[in-house]
């Protein structure tokens, strides 16, 4: 038999192949992001569903060029790729690639899974695990229906974090009969090039037997950073193009994209030997640490990074309402809606534990935040059965950030989704108007008080100033309440009465010697507040007319004199004797988070006054 060597397919044909292939290119943008997020996908598919969790491990190796068995035939392969480059991008390429080949180690990035099934074989039989991985294009072998994967391209973004395009791939799994098997098979991917013989050699090459291509199955072949001995796979980018921040960078996408799988503990990952660990215990200290916001931040994905720190919010948070609907056509699916001060009213679609996207924007709902109403939101949906997590799989696109029914051939199937999709969006729709609306108080009569309280008539009898009054039997003398507050509800400090009387030339309890401020009266529009997780906290939205400093009072206004509240606590705001001080610019949505010394559920009123204080240090 035939050592293994790296060789390149003849070019019989005279194809000119360059460097842009489409499936490299796909991942481009963000290399590491996309090589640690397909990675994930393709490991969390191949789980083996046993009540553990999968787990993967990503690291960085410096391997000896002697180390690397086809060491010799790659660096001749650059050579002649390199000297026949005309395309600027190419010739950049190729010297880049040259440069990472002739120092003394190369940097491979190895990427290993456990718990899995591994890569199944047979290697060569077409249609195996093993066999769709490495030599086939468009073409997804998973075992499930509702698997992450749907187009088997996400196997390329392991080349585009490769300086030298090559690949090497090893795995351990079981036949049928619970026996234990090896394989191991390297692919590279360069341009089409003559050969230092004069022979015409396509882009792709393999490492392997050299008959028919085909992977090695005996491990004492294979290098020793190959070996395996747990079931599983390693995946091998040669030429690892290194960066100082590499392993936030594929940090921030782990967590972004599985934070879901990672919270039920079905994945967990460790990345750079360990110095990152994720799993459920540290998930949430990684969704807001500085380092892995860095990361996302210097490469656009900052955003996206705190998305998911929101939506893991919604789906640990007690406060989150949950419900499970079924959709006519698509199947169940279960929604967790939080309604908190500061969410994003957006809506995250998680599939197979993995974030998909924000919107239905091909089926008409876009959900932007700016059109919905009422208090701030975040929500989580995910299929919660077979049929809708089967349907969700055929509408995603192959970057797995969108939904469309246009990937659908059959048109009848095609139309069904379309309305399936449609009703999911519209009940979304209203599942959360519903759950952020701000509840208004009814009016009640209470008939069996009313004799209790002032209201417009005539006594019918004056009382005996001499006799105590009973007043089940007593009536009253209408007199119309008083819409004066009373300021001696309100707390003193610094020895003055704070918010006391509004007449011209009141002085506090300063003795009338200090003038008053001039203050003007400020009409807020649209005020809505909402209660809390406790009794002592509440959500107050509203727009102001004017920009600058406000002065907010908030009074209790129950059956009796309303009350002054006492905050304790403001996010985004001071407080000061007893007010809230507040900055606010004209018609922009402001919202507060406030805190209460005093429980208190009932209905509130606002005041609010502009002093013209500059803002507050």
């Amino acid at each position: 038999m035939n050592n293994p060597t790296l060789e390149f397919l003849k070019n019989e044909a005279g194809e000119q192949e360059g460097l842009s292939d489409a499936g490299i290119e796909t991942f481009r943008d963000d290399p590491y992001a996309s090589c640690a997020r397909e990675a994930g996908q393709n490991s969390r598919d191949a789980g083996l569903n046993n009540g553990k969790p999968v787990r993967m491990t990503f690291d960085l190796i410096q391997e000896p060029c002697g180390n690397l068995p086809f060491y010799g035939s790659l660096a001749a392969a650059l050579d002649c790729c390199r000297s026949q480059a005309h395309a600027e991008k190419e010739k950049d390429f190729f010297k880049n690639a040259c440069s990472v080949v002739s120092q003394d180690t190369i940097p491979v990035l190895r990427i290993s899974d456990y718990n899995t099934k591994g890569l199944t074989g047979p290697p060569e039989k077409i249609g195996s695990v093993f066999h769709s991985l490495l030599k086939s294009s468009g073409i997804s072998n998973k075992d499930s229906e509702t698997s992450g994967g749907s187009y088997g391209i996400g196997k390329n973004a392991t080349f585009a974090v490769s300086d030298l395009q090559t690949v090497m791939y090893s795995t351990l799994y079981t036949e049928d009969k619970g026996h234990l098997c090896f394989a191991a098979q390297g692919k590279v991917k360069l341009v089409s090039h003559e050969d230092g013989n004069g022979i015409h050699r396509r882009a792709t090459g393999y490492w392997g037997y050299p008959d028919g291509f085909r992977a090695i199955t005996e491990q004492n072949l294979a290098p020793s950073w190959m070996k395996r001995s747990e079931i599983g796979t390693s995946i091998f980018s040669v030429g690892f193009r290194e960066s100082p921040k590499w392993a936030e960078r594929m940090t921030y996408s782990l967590v972004s994209n599985f934070f879901v799988a990672i919270q039920k503990n079905e994945m967990e990952f460790e990345v750079d030997s360990g110095r990152i660990k994720i799993n459920s215990n540290t998930l949430e200290g990684l969704l807001s640490r500085q380092d892995i916001k860095d990361a996302a931040e210097e490469s656009g994905h900052l955003n996206e990074l705190e998305f998911a720190g929101q939506l893991y919010r919604c789906l640990v948070s007690e406060a989150a309402i949950e419900e499970v609907i079924d959709i006519l056509g698509l199947g169940k699916l279960n929604v967790r809606i939080l309604t908190e001060i500061g969410m994003p009213r957006r809506v995250g679609f998680v599939r197979n534990g993995m974030l998909i996207t924000d919107n239905l924007r091909n089926f008409g709902h876009a959900f932007s935040s700016s059109r919905f109403s009422g208090a701030d939101f975040i929500a989580l949906v995910q299929p919660c059965d077979e049929s809708s997590g089967k349907l969700l799989k055929k509408l995603e696109n192959p970057a797995h950030n969108a939904f469309s029914a246009e990937r659908i051939s059959d048109p009848e199937s095609r139309r069904s989704a379309e309305r399936a999709m449609r009703n999911l969006g519209k009940t979304l729709r209203q599942m959360i108007t519903s759950s952020t609306k701000v509840q208004t108080e009814d009016s009640l009569v209470l008939d069996e008080l009313g004799k209790f309280f002032a209201y417009q008539g005539n006594s019918e009898s004056e009382p005996d100033p001499a006799a105590e009054n009973d007043p089940e039997t007593y009536t009253y003398s209408a007199t119309r309440a008083s819409t004066q507050r009373n300021s001696t509800s309100t707390k003193e400090v610094g020895g003055s009465s704070v918010g006391g009387n509004k007449g011209k030339g009141g002085g506090g309890g300063g003795g009338g010697t200090e003038k008053p401020s001039r203050r003007t009266s400020v009409n807020l529009e649209d005020v809505r507040n909402l209660l809390g997780s406790t009794t002592h906290t509440r959500f107050l939205y509203f727009s102001a007319p004017v920009s600058g400093r406000l002065e907010l009072k908030i009074q209790a206004t129950g059956v009796n004199t309303p009350e002054l509240l006492h905050p304790v606590k403001v996010d985004a705001a001071i407080i000061r004797g007893g007010r809230i001080l507040v900055d606010v610019v004209e018609g922009q949505r402001a919202a507060l988070s406030i805190e209460f010394d005093e429980a208190y559920d009932g209905p509130i009123e606002v005041e609010a006054t502009s002093s013209g204080e500059g803002n507050a240090e």
